[in-house]
């Protein structure tokens, strides 16, 4: 007797009915940048199919959720704080307000690696001396190795809506971006960025270790000299 099996299929109208319950759950919490995100959803997931916008918010559903200290200081209290090194003003360390447990989860994210998308192809001897890292700071924000690969591929190296998603300024990836690809080996020092940071964007950084608006788990590294990292060509000109 023959027995028919139904094979499965991707659900569209769950992974849309997930959007929806999403989009619903940000406004009912009394986000203050609801607004904002909106805005980066409208505009990044108008270039997404409904299995890629899936993939995206995977990442941030995955990740560990940021756990405050009671009665420590609220992200307010943080933001509201303009880091003035010159004149002692600074942001408190992130131990002062995130739990210790959460600040290890958010350290086993690159475990495995690490990936960071920037505009210029490092070069020995060159820039920085060829390092991956900011010279004003000696640090380098990046993303958990799964992550990258994930927008990678979803972006298929669109510069533009990597600027998007890791909440960067227009143009910053400029038309040819590289990815970095740091092995754990070469990764010193992992941290959640303190928004201290002299590479830090103000209004784009928020405490917790994510990107703002798109919620992509991010931490600074020390400095990766030349040698201890590969170079991948992405989309582009």
């Amino acid at each position: 007797m023959k027995v028919n099996v139904e094979v499965p299929k991707y659900n569209r109208e769950q992974i849309l009915r997930n959007i929806e319950e999403s989009k619903l759950a940000r406004k009912s919490s009394g986000f203050k940048d609801f607004a904002t995100r909106e805005r980066y959803l409208e505009k990044v997931f108008d270039k997404l199919t409904p299995e890629e916008r899936e993939l995206i918010f995977n990442i941030s559903k995955d990740s560990p959720k940021v756990k405050y200290i009671r009665g420590a200081y609220t992200k307010k209290e943080i933001l509201d704080i303009k880091p003035d090194s010159q004149k002692g003003i600074l942001r408190p360390d992130v131990e002062d307000y995130l739990t210790p447990e959460y600040i290890e989860a958010h350290r086993q994210l690159f475990k495995n690696g690490a990936i960071k998308i920037q505009k210029f192809t490092p070069e020995e001897g060159g820039y920085n001396n060829g390092a991956i890292g900011n010279p004003k700071d000696h640090v380098a924000f990046v993303m958990p190795k799964e992550a990258g690969e994930t927008l990678i591929k979803v972006t298929k190296g669109d510069p533009e809506l990597l600027e998007d998603i890791l909440g960067l300024h227009r143009g910053d990836l400029g038309s040819s971006p590289v990815a970095i690809e740091i092995p754990p080996e070469s990764i010193k020092n992992p941290r959640i960025p303190s928004g201290n940071e002299k590479s830090a964007f103000e209004g784009f950084w928020k405490p917790g270790g994510q990107t703002f608006p798109g919620n992509m788990p991010e931490a600074v590294i020390d400095e990766v000299p030349w040698g201890e990292f590969t170079i991948r060509k992405l989309g582009g000109d």
